[in-house]
């Protein structure tokens, strides 16, 4: 081949070569971007202790919030009991499960975190909203650890002394049955829980 004019040859051989890196680049990143969204992180599992004692998990705030209460109680009356709003979290692998499926998984965990109720805060002029962290309880979908499939464990909180990081499961009379009698899904209250209500596949 023939270049009639020589000083421009090299020129735009270097500029051809450059373009042709910079589209195989954005190629390989615009690939491992695809490989890494449909790559599920791994799902995070119930940890238990030498005593066989559940362990609290230390993401466990960044998990999902599932549903929100103000005020909840056991007791018909009300009498006695301190009022919190109440956030349920739970953990991203079940999260996923659930909305795929309806069904709780075996390692399925739920964090309830109580809080305390403020009022009057400026610039508010009138509502509540949740303060400080009172308690947090944890209930667990693990049929390997409890005969009853779920368990339900509380870590204290700065009311009760601080938190503690392990727990063991509460009596069987404390928390399983009435999930088991009132629960609207799976010893899970659902009733309570709009949001993951919402997520369910066959509300879609």
């Amino acid at each position: 081949m023939r270049v009639s004019n020589p000083r421009l040859f090299f020129p735009i051989v270097t500029l051809a070569v450059f373009a042709f890196v910079i589209a195989l680049a954005s190629s390989n990143f615009a690939n491992a971007q695809q490989r890494q969204a449909t790559v599920a992180s791994p799902e995070a599992m119930p940890q238990y202790d030498a005593n066989r004692s559940l362990i609290l998990p230390a993401d466990y705030r960044r998990w999902i919030l599932v549903g929100s209460s103000l005020g909840l109680s056991y007791s018909e009356s009300g009498q006695g009991s301190h009022q919190m709003f109440n956030t349920t979290l739970m953990e991203p692998g079940a999260y996923r499960h659930f909305v795929e499926t309806g069904t709780f998984r075996e390692g399925t965990m739920l964090a309830l975190i109580g809080q305390g109720i403020g009022t009057n805060a400026t610039p508010a002029r009138q509502g509540q909203f949740a303060t400080d962290v009172h308690m947090v309880e944890m209930a667990v979908k693990d049929s390997k650890r409890v005969p009853e499939g779920w368990a339900y464990y509380g870590f204290g909180g700065p009311m009760a002394g601080g938190y503690r990081t392990s727990a063991a499961p509460q009596p069987k009379a404390n928390c399983y049955d009435c999930h088991a009698k009132h629960a609207a899904r799976d010893n899970v209250f659902m009733q309570f829980y709009g949001l993951l209500n919402e997520a369910m596949p066959t509300k879609r």
